[in-house]
């Protein structure tokens, strides 16, 4: 799974503890003042670097402190229908910086060179990993995002974009499915490209996890030295349990499994009715936790739709990248904007 499973986003930031200053890169500052005139805060705003193909990456620079925030791996190609690993991300964000006079970003507390000192670790505030998933045809794919629209995640907020998109947050992550080649056309790509053609022949649904700043600090995945290809797949499938659970509210045998103290709201639910409407929220919700375990959500409307992916969702596998698709880019364009 390592071979899908890749790096969409990174912020990145680290503190340089050198005697001589870092170039300086950044679009303004930004200070606020108190009620008698006196600064009492200022926050320098990133610089923009475009690169080929209307990509671009934000860094910023004040001389000790450098942070680089984007989809690194999209920089300076033409799509980013596949993307690079967790070292290969790093590797090209560290060349962006070099590039630019900056020095890399690193784990712990190192010796970077003999110019630059000592400097404490790097420090990671969002990581957006992703990998694409093949339903077989667009119709599939739209029937693939009905379905999961009909799942609840715990405690996180769900949301939808009709039968092209689904997503779920809280502050920790954001976990969003939608069509890969619906998306590429949002984005200006033509429908003879070939690898709209592919995606949209494949019925490629992709799958996103952003990991938010909070969700890094818990599990340690905010230090640079943490972080490995083996722990990102960890939690890229510990977030997406959803894809683990079969809806069995079709099986014939299905009530016989569930408790007799809930048998009796799965019952009503399956013959349609609104148990919001009916119930009090504790009884609601402590029933409903009963019945995810036997593949029931009664906290959603009854999905009446006949939906031929059940069996493909438990068994749907990542996406290879084809033998045809190149993960090579152009050397990076670094011009600010507004030099």
């Amino acid at each position: 799974m390592a071979n899908e499973i890749f790096i969409d986003w990174i912020t990145i930031s680290q503190l340089h503890t050198v005697d001589e200053q870092l170039p300086v890169y950044c679009n303004g500052i930004i200070i606020n003042y108190d009620s008698i005139g006196n600064a009492r805060h200022e926050r320098v705003c990133p610089a923009t670097f475009p690169g080929s193909f209307e990509t671009s990456i934000r860094l910023k620079s004040d001389g000790k402190h450098v942070s680089l925030s984007g989809n690194v791996g999209r920089f300076s190609r033409k799509d980013n229908l596949f993307n690079l690993g967790w070292q290969q991300t790093l590797h090209k964000a560290n060349r962006i910086c070099l590039d630019r006079g900056l020095p890399a970003f690193t784990p712990g507390t190192v010796g970077t060179s003999a110019h630059f000192a000592e400097s404490p670790g790097s420090r990671v505030s969002r990581l957006d990993i992703t990998c694409n998933f093949a339903t077989g045809s667009e119709s599939q794919a739209r029937a693939l995002i009905r379905w999961l629209a009909n799942r609840s995640v715990s405690r996180m907020k769900k949301g939808r974009a009709g039968d092209e998109s689904v997503w779920w947050v809280n502050s920790r992550h954001m976990l969003k499915a939608y069509i890969k080649h619906i998306e590429m056309l949002k984005h200006g790509c033509s429908e003879e490209d070939p690898v709209y053609l592919w995606c949209k022949d494949q019925g490629v649904v992709r799958v996103e996890i952003e990991l938010k700043k909070r969700l890094l600090f818990d599990e340690g995945l905010n230090k640079l030295e943490n972080i490995t290809d083996e722990k990102l797949i960890k939690v890229f499938q510990d977030e997406t349990e959803i894809f683990n659970s079969v809806d069995r509210s079709d099986e014939p045998d299905i009530l016989d499994a569930i408790p007799a103290k809930s048998r009796v709201y799965a019952s009503a639910w399956l013959a349609g009715q609104d148990l919001k409407n009916l119930l009090s929220n504790g009884t609601l919700y402590r029933h409903a936790k009963i019945l995810r375990q036997y593949g029931i959500d009664i906290l959603e409307p009854r999905n009446v739709e006949t939906f031929p992916l059940k069996v493909r969702i438990v068994e749907m596998k990542p996406l290879s990248m084809p033998d045809w698709y190149s993960l090579d880019d152009e050397k990076p364009m670094l011009k600010v904007v507004g030099e």
